[in-house]
């Protein structure tokens, strides 16, 4: 539902957090990553690149934005050298869990 508003253009904001950015088509003329840093299971963590990239990726509407703009937030316990080395980090290698089982198999073979 949040997506078609915010298509129609009825929902100006949208706060997401990395997970909901990698599930959601909704360009936007400009994303706000808020900190580098987000809470897992290992406590405070740094962002992956990758997930900065997704979320980035968000900014610039294809076919309304020449350009889309990214502003890059800190918190009072991250530094701008600690932004920049984000930013110059290659994307995260991608890693399949996914894992092909007989019944899977047959299960697509029956599907033919």
């Amino acid at each position: 539902l949040a997506e078609q508003l915010f298509q129609a253009n009825l929902l100006k904001v949208v706060f997401a957090t990395e997970t909901l950015a990698a599930g959601i088509n909704m360009p936007a003329r400009t994303t706000v990553v808020t900190t580098l840093s987000k809470r897992g299971d290992r406590g405070v963590e740094p962002l992956a690149a990758s997930a900065l990239l997704q979320m980035a990726g968000r900014a610039g509407r294809r076919g309304i934005d020449e350009r889309g703009n990214v502003l890059l937030c800190r918190s009072a316990w991250e530094s701008a050298p600690d932004a920049a080395r984000l930013l110059a980090r290659p994307a995260d290698p991608i890693e399949s869990n996914f894992c092909l089982g007989y019944g899977s198999a047959l299960k697509l073979r029956r599907r033919r």
